[in-house]
């Protein structure tokens, strides 16, 4: 085990090893820490689309592939990258060794939807290799079941991978390199005048995650917080600073950023006076979780209940929300699946509902179709003719220093 300090673990993701002059720019910028004397775990993904590319090869054999065999073969483009970033390091005169799933026992066990690695077999070859100046690159992403099986992590899982290996390695930092130099108050491509976010609470950039920012993986956010891992997001393409998270972030700014998401499908069924307790068992028990439940009155006798999931629930959700409405006579169910989800998130919308009042009335003549406050999260569903205005009325909202 190395002290705090000792270990420099940074991961990259596909955009920076998109081709292979990508990862000779990668490997010379790690060879410049390297050459210091630093110790260092790269944690790498699959280059490009290769994800994608390797998912549809499978699905010209079979469109129904089982797990097993479509893990194996997508874990194959994070080793692909670890070889070759170590051959461009070993190239560079760095002392560097790839290592995969199998080369360390990274064991992992199904959680929820997708695995998630719970034990390393092997941490003390990697300790053992990590003499100063090496560099252990990891191909990220995968596991391994306890019969050898190869397992994928979910999209992003890498993420998880690197702050696995900080945690092991006794790290309080973890550095993600991405083609983005930290989180933004919106999109930038929809905001162009967005502002970097310099710190953000463990919290704050899983609400944010779970609503349709991509940056960091939501389980890597998870286990970050629960060690106290601080990680630091950080451009591939420059030497920016970026964006911190970690525990405290910045109570001095109440909302950190705006995110949007088309992936949400929304039911609503009026004529609920409550949710009884049968309707809220049975939601407890379903495989899909939603991302929004709410109950709203919309007369003196009965209310709206409303439901938000993922579009990749929706086989489950869609006749779970149509068989309980019957069942307690709803007057009229209605389906929402072409809406955007627009999230605010900041640690200062936590129980102020004057504060989310008023970013309500800057949406001016926007009526969401759905409006929810839930602690730190105010999520808007609007038409999606209506986001960019929505966007732009939200982002001035926040940035300036009135409410900000």
């Amino acid at each position: 085990m190395f002290a705090n300090g000792e270990v420099l673990v940074q991961k990259f993701g596909g955009s920076s090893m998109g081709s292979v002059e990508r990862i000779k720019k990668v490997a010379e910028r790690i060879a410049e820490k390297a050459r210091r004397g630093h110790r260092m775990v790269v944690v790498v993904s699959a280059m490009g689309d290769t994800t994608d590319d390797l998912i549809a090869l499978m699905n010209k054999v079979t469109p129904v592939p089982e797990r097993r065999e479509l893990d194996h073969i997508m874990a194959t483009g994070e080793m692909v990258s670890a070889s070759l970033a170590a051959a461009a390091l070993k190239d560079l005169g760095v002392r560097s060794r790839s290592f995969n799933a199998f080369n360390l026992q990274l064991f992992s066990e199904m959680q929820g939807e997708d695995y998630n690695i719970v034990r390393i077999g092997r941490a003390r070859q990697l300790t053992e290799f990590l003499e100063p100046g090496s560099v252990a690159v990891v191909a990220g992403f995968q596991g391994i079941t306890g019969d050898g099986d190869l397992t994928t992590l979910g999209r992003g899982g890498s993420d998880l991978t690197a702050v696995i290996l900080a945690r092991e390695l006794g790290q309080k930092v973890c550095e993600k390199y991405t083609d983005e130099d930290g989180i933004y108050t919106a999109d930038p491509r929809i905001i162009p005048d967005a502002r970097k976010v310099w710190h953000l609470s463990y919290d704050e950039m899983l609400m944010l995650a779970g609503f349709g920012n991509g940056i960091l993986h939501p389980r890597a956010i998870s286990s970050a917080r629960d060690c106290q891992i601080r990680i630091h997001v950080r451009s591939s393409f420059s030497n920016a600073e970026g964006s911190v998270v970690g525990p405290d972030g910045d109570d001095q700014i109440a909302v950190k950023s705006i995110t949007c998401d088309n992936k949400l499908v929304y039911m609503r069924m009026h004529g609920i006076a409550q949710p009884d307790a049968v309707l809220l068992e049975d939601l407890a028990n379903q495989p899909f979780k939603p991302s929004v439940q709410q109950f709203k009155p919309y007369n003196e006798l009965k209310g709206s209940f409303r439901l938000g999931f993922r579009r990749s629930d929706a086989f489950s959700a869609i006749p779970f929300c149509w068989e309980h409405a019957a069942r307690m006579n709803a007057d009229e169910v209605e389906c929402f699946a072409n809406l955007t989800t627009i999230t605010l998130v900041g640690c200062g919308l936590a129980g102020n509902s004057q504060l989310a009042a008023a970013f309500a009335r800057t949406l001016g003549n926007i009526v969401p179709t759905v409006e929810q406050h839930d602690r730190i999260r105010l999520s808007y569903a609007v038409d999606k003719a209506e986001v960019k205005p929505a966007m732009e009325a939200l982002h001035r909202a926040i940035t300036t220093p009135q409410t900000a």
